[in-house]
């Protein structure tokens, strides 16, 4: 699925269903969600993909609310050991109709413990996978080239004898008394 080959792209792991289970937990005691279809963790975030087979408005939000609470308490299990960890819930709907459209927005907008995002297939094509937020952060390193700055005249040169001279700080500071940036 290409929600898995971003997020691996991204830097995320997939997490195994057995290392996702949360026994003795207050916020969540039920076993991992039917409709679970991926779990990935990266230091900084953990993104939870479940399927909705709602046809109406009001039980794809009871589904995603549920969803949410799972995530919301696998969140709070990695916290335990570590920093805040950002959650990310996406919500994959198996059909769309005029109802489900404006759940969409709705449930983008809620932003409850966790941001959503919601994907659905379009002629065998899945549409909006683009806009699931830590998804874009595509680990692309190794096509970054370091590059040379060459000064484009005097001023540039100036400009850079001045910050090696007296640092970020001192020069912003110097600017910031020669400017008026009130004007």
């Amino acid at each position: 699925m290409i929600i898995n080959e971003r997020a691996i792209a991204a830097g995320f792991e997939k997490l195994e269903i057995s290392n996702q289970l949360l026994t003795n937990e207050e916020h969540w005691s039920e076993g991992v969600p039917e409709n679970q279809r991926g779990y990935w963790c990266s230091e900084f975030a953990s993104v939870l993909l479940v399927e909705i087979n709602s046809s109406t408005c009001s039980d794809a939000w009871s589904e995603a609310r549920r969803a949410e609470t799972y995530l919301d308490a696998m969140l709070l299990k990695r916290e335990r050991n570590s920093s805040v960890v950002d959650g990310y819930l996406v919500l994959a709907l198996t059909q769309m109709n005029d109802d489900l459209k404006s759940f969409i927005p709705d449930i983008e907008r809620d932003t409850r413990f966790v941001r959503k995002h919601v994907v659905y297939k379009e002629a065998e094509e899945w549409e909006r996978y683009q806009r699931i937020t830590p998804l874009g952060l595509i680990n692309s390193f190794d096509e970054v080239q370091n590059m040379d700055f060459i000064p484009d005249g005097p001023s540039s040169v100036a400009l850079l004898e001045s910050l090696a001279k007296l640092g970020s700080k001192e020069l912003a500071q110097q600017h910031s008394r020669e400017w008026n940036l009130n004007e």
